[in-house]
């Protein structure tokens, strides 16, 4: 379960924290608290699961630290990074991504992890499973998110 998850887990709350050794010691306790609730574990599918988890871990360590500021998401899926051969697209699809993650910050907490969460091939019901949400929430928020970010990108490139 570890070796199959802990890199899409680590990516995630990576782009939640974006601090690699916050990211390491959220890894770190995910697998720490998955494993000593085993026992609680109720058959659902282990990579909601593990999201959950981790989403939890996350909130818990904000909690515990609300007198810092994270920022939410450090980026989205590389997808377009790795589909660059041309290193001049390279640079522009870098900027790109970088656009969009000062949009992303701007949106309420529930949007930027709908959104993120959907970029990592999240299915509407696993997405509500891992953030505790309804359904209709989640396509709700996605929607909303997905709205502000466009009208974000038009006011910026009027």
């Amino acid at each position: 379960m570890y070796q199959l998850h802990v890199n899409d887990i680590y990516r995630y709350l990576f782009r939640l924290t974006r601090d690699e050794r916050l990211a390491e010691d959220l890894t770190q306790e995910t697998f720490c608290r998955a494993f000593s609730s085993l026992d609680d574990y109720r058959g659902e599918k282990v990579r909601p699961w593990l999201f959950k988890v981790a989403y939890h871990a996350f909130v818990d360590g904000y909690r515990k630290k609300t007198k810092q500021r994270f920022a939410f998401v450090e980026a989205l899926p590389e997808r377009l990074d790795h589909s660059a051969v041309d290193p001049a697209e390279h640079v522009v699809n870098k900027e790109l991504w970088e656009v969009a993650h000062d949009y992303l910050e701007k949106l309420p907490e529930k949007q930027r992890q709908v959104i993120l969460l959907s970029a990592m091939q999240f299915s509407y019901a696993e997405m509500a499973e891992v953030l505790g949400i309804d359904l209709a929430d989640v396509k709700r928020s996605l929607l909303r998110g997905r709205q502000k970010m466009r009208k974000l990108w038009r006011e910026e490139s009027q």
